[in-house]
């Protein structure tokens, strides 16, 4: 008596374990950071502060997961944290239609992360 040497069946079913299955999860990180600096920031600090304080109010009013997570003074240039990319956009944008300045983004490639530097001098 001869055994057949049969192929592994190959199942397509839904809720087949595939390879991708078993790499560990990608972190990806979210949120951003706004660093507000120049002479401009000495004379209006209280307005700015008040500014990027109520766009964070309002974001959160629509969804409690975009907040403001800290607000510091770092050598002389204001640094907020961010929960959200999109609030790190807008408060960026904010800043920009209300007092110009120089602005620049920078996003992380594959991350949903943002880095805005506002500057007025």
């Amino acid at each position: 008596m001869v055994k057949e040497k049969t192929k592994p069946e190959i199942q397509n079913k839904k809720g087949d374990r595939h390879f991708e299955d078993f790499r560990e999860p990608k972190h990806i990180e979210e949120g951003g950071i706004i660093r507000i600096s120049g002479e401009f920031l000495l004379d209006h600090e209280g307005e700015i502060i008040n500014l990027v304080k109520h766009q964070a109010e309002l974001a959160e009013q629509k969804n409690p997961q975009h907040k403001l997570n800290s607000l510091r003074k770092v050598n002389g240039t204001l640094v907020a944290s961010v929960s959200d990319h999109n609030l790190t956009l807008h408060i960026g944008k904010a800043l920009v239609h209300a007092y110009k300045g120089e602005h620049n983004y920078k996003f992380l490639k594959d991350e949903k992360f943002v880095e805005v530097d506002w500057r007025r001098d």
